[in-house]
């Protein structure tokens, strides 16, 4: 059941926050509005309570409804008083009135959203800058600084067929450095090092390496990395960070160069923080002890020249899915000029060429990206200098994502390229950013995970990677009783990518999801890896007898209630089948069914219980959404939260016009209806005033508050 908000100043709380959305209707219409508005009110504040977000959507739909049904209504009391104030009464008119509103309400939103923007900015920047009394500033070499580098990509395609093309590109470069250095040589940084740039072209921390964890800054994230791949503090001093800087608050960044400089400023190392189409990510360290060999088939025929003293080359395997037009096989190539060879360097310059090879050691793609201007200085180009490179480049990100779409399009119906479905990510890469679902039940898995183990005989230590950059890992044991040994059974349960969380619950016994999306599989559908596989069957089957708990239900279910959980049991269906199929296809005079029984899950069991009962409200919901999209929707859950909100929207607006129309009917003819005299001249009477019979007053009362008659309806437990 969902947690609700305890006391009497919560139910103050939830009843003053529902209110505002009902305010501007129930001041205009005033009473005879209330008794509505009132219900409309108890309704939202008893959602309120039981913890419903949805009630805040529903809030602001209906006021936003009732704001613009009353518009001709609100501009003509607001002309007719500012005539009676004779104030600016040739301005009073209701197209006027429109016109101007209508101006000033499309200039608001986004200028308060972009005032947002610049306080957030400007109040990290104005962070406390003192160091404390043993910390000595970071001396930063002179040659550094932030600059924008005008560029130009270009990507030429050899085999299997020839393809070619070539845009204009804007990328900057940072300076990643320690802000100070304590007396014991240990860097430290300040909250300024979380956001680099200007209000109007920036990057954010959270943005790079990790997901996340924006709070460690550049320098920290970028330490860690290191760490992991085992790169030494003393290794490396700084860095220089080339990437595509978002631009107005949007960016999409295919490739990221961190150029890593040592203690005598001399080019060691790189850092390629690779992003696809798909969200997903790959980090990639390079130390140059693998140059770049001549492929049997260079781009232009041939032989590699030379590499000069000031270049960075290095050659790695590629594991990492970028375009549907190459496989995950091959290597990678790369071939950098050192931006910084001198710092009497006047202006660095960009040029960087990736070659992807072929398991065969064929060039199948060049990239290359490289200057093309004299870089700019962000701090010197003035207001006028500013505006001039706004409206010259301020295009060029958010077209970065239809020009690949373009060329995908050309690739696919013109050179006919094969395609290649994307496989999950291995354990090497970042998966993608989870949805809210699959962050919910996350929790509930590791809930269930954890209770295993502590039903378990044996003594379990797993180590649970999950995917989730708000939580990334837990370490999972037992509650150890005195005077017993402890020897646990090491696992380490590493989830791949988000999308297993939303695939295990299609599942109704934990070995069946484990053996799919793990043992018995291919490579490339794998959502999950275990360190130890033979540990399983011990963790899953060696249990505890059940204890009285675990028989008690969670809470005493209604007829509602047990009807939405035979209707989830009911919806069960297998996931979306994997992009690479290992089982043959069946025979067209054959059918396989599966006739087993529908039981309710493992899972389903767990939450249903009284140990997992917290989260029972939150489970069913997105459960049952993820199997009505699976069956109805393609397997788009979006498709299901738009359909939702749609059906809200529908009900609200019902519900709104119905309200507004009887308002209107008892303010202007009164209450009760009766019929008025016809005008002179005709013989047709009308019916005039508000009705006050109880079938069509529960109509206005039941429309009015459908939208929360719908949510409560979804249950919540």
């Amino acid at each position: 059941m969902a947690s609700v908000r305890a006391g009497s100043r919560g139910v103050l709380t939830s009843v003053l926050s529902c209110s505002v959305f009902v305010a501007p209707c129930a001041f205009f219409y005033a009473r005879f509005v209330w008794p509505f508005l009132g219900l409309w009110v108890a309704f939202a504040g008893v959602r309120w309570q039981l913890e419903d977000e949805e009630v805040l959507r529903d809030g602001m739909m209906f006021g936003v409804l009732s704001v613009a049904f009353m518009n001709r209504s609100l501009i003509m009391c607001v002309a007719k008083t500012w005539q009676e104030l004779d104030f600016w009464e040739h301005v009073a008119q209701e197209s006027t009135i429109m016109f101007f509103s209508g101006i000033l309400i499309s200039l608001a939103l986004p200028g308060i959203a972009l005032y947002q923007n610049v306080k957030l900015w400007t109040q990290d920047r104005r962070s406390s800058r003192e160091l404390p009394e043993d910390v000595e500033a970071f001396k930063i070499p002179s040659h550094l600084k932030s600059l924008i580098l005008p560029c130009r990509t270009t990507h030429a395609r050899i085999f299997p067929k020839r393809y070619a093309f070539g845009y204009s590109y804007l990328i900057c470069g940072f300076p990643i450095i320690p802000a100070s250095t304590t007396m014991n040589e240990i860097d430290i940084s300040l909250v300024e090092d979380r956001w680099k740039g200007k209000w109007w072209m920036q990057i954010r921390a959270e943005d790079y390496l990790f997901r996340g964890h924006g709070e460690l800054g550049f320098y920290n994230k970028l330490k860690i990395t290191l760490k992991d791949q085992g790169v030494g503090v003393d290794e490396w001093l700084y860095a220089y960070l080339v990437t595509a800087p978002r631009f107005l608050g949007y960016s999409f960044n295919p490739v990221s160069f961190w150029y890593i400089y040592d203690h005598a400023h001399k080019l060691k190392k790189m850092v390629l923080e690779v992003n696809n189409t798909f969200g997903e990510r790959r980090i990639y360290v390079l130390d140059g002890s693998s140059p770049s060999t001549p492929s049997n088939e260079s781009d232009n025929g041939s032989s590699r020249k030379k590499l000069n003293k000031d270049d960075f080359a290095d050659e790695w395997i590629k594991d990492f899915h970028v375009s549907p037009f190459n496989s995950r096989k091959g290597t990678y190539t790369l071939k950098t000029l050192n931006p910084f060879p001198s710092p009497t360097l006047p202006s660095p310059k960009i040029d960087n060429t990736i070659t992807l090879k072929s398991s065969k050691d064929h060039a199948k793609l060049v990239a290359r990206i490289y200057s093309t201007e004299a870089p700019l200085d962000p701090a010197g180009l003035g207001i006028r200098g500013t505006v001039r490179f706004i409206l010259r480049w301020w295009w060029v990100g958010f077209m970065t994502f239809p020009r690949i779409l373009k060329e995908a399009f050309h690739l696919f119906f013109t050179r006919r390229l094969h395609i290649w479905f994307r496989p999950e990510v291995l354990s090497s890469s970042i998966s993608r950013t989870p949805t809210s679902t699959e962050a919910e039940l996350q929790e509930i898995f590791q809930s269930y995970l954890n209770y295993t183990i502590e039903t378990s005989l044996d003594q379990w230590n797993i180590t649970y990677h999950t995917s989730i950059p708000r939580r990334p890992q837990a370490l999972l044991a037992p509650t150890h009783v005195p005077g017993q040994p402890i020897h646990p059974k090491q696992l380490e349960f590493r989830v791949l990518t988000p999308a297993f969380y939303s695939r295990f619950v299609h599942y109704r016994h934990t070995s069946e999801a484990l053996d799919r999306e793990c043992l018995f599989t291919d490579e490339k559908n794998r959502t999950v890896c275990i360190s130890n596989p033979k540990f399983l069957s011990q963790l899953l089957s060696r249990r505890k007898p059940p204890s009285s708990e675990d028989h008690t239900p969670s809470m005493t279910l209604g007829y509602l209630d047990k009807l939405r959980w035979t209707m989830l049991r009911k919806l069960r269906c297998p996931p979306a089948a994997p992009s690479y199929s290992i089982n043959p296809k069946p025979v067209d005079s054959f059918r396989v069914n599966d006739i087993r029984a529908l039981p309710f899950s493992d899972l389903d069991n767990f939450v249903r219980s009284f140990r997992g009962g917290i989260f029972a409200a939150k489970y069913r919901r997105a459960v049952t959404k993820l199997f009505l999209a699976q069956r109805l929707t393609l397997g788009f859950p979006e498709v299901i939260t738009m359909i939702d909100m749609l059906l809200r929207l529908v009900m609200s607006y019902f519900g709104v016009q119905m309200l507004i129309q009887w308002a209107k009917e008892a303010a202007n003819h009164g209450l009760g209806q009766y019929l008025e005299l016809p005008p002179p001249g005709s013989c047709v009477a009308e019916l005039r005033g508000a009705t006050l019979e109880w079938y069509r007053l529960c109509g206005v009362a039941f429309w009015a508050s459908s939208c929360h008659l719908y949510g409560l309806l979804k249950g919540y437990r």
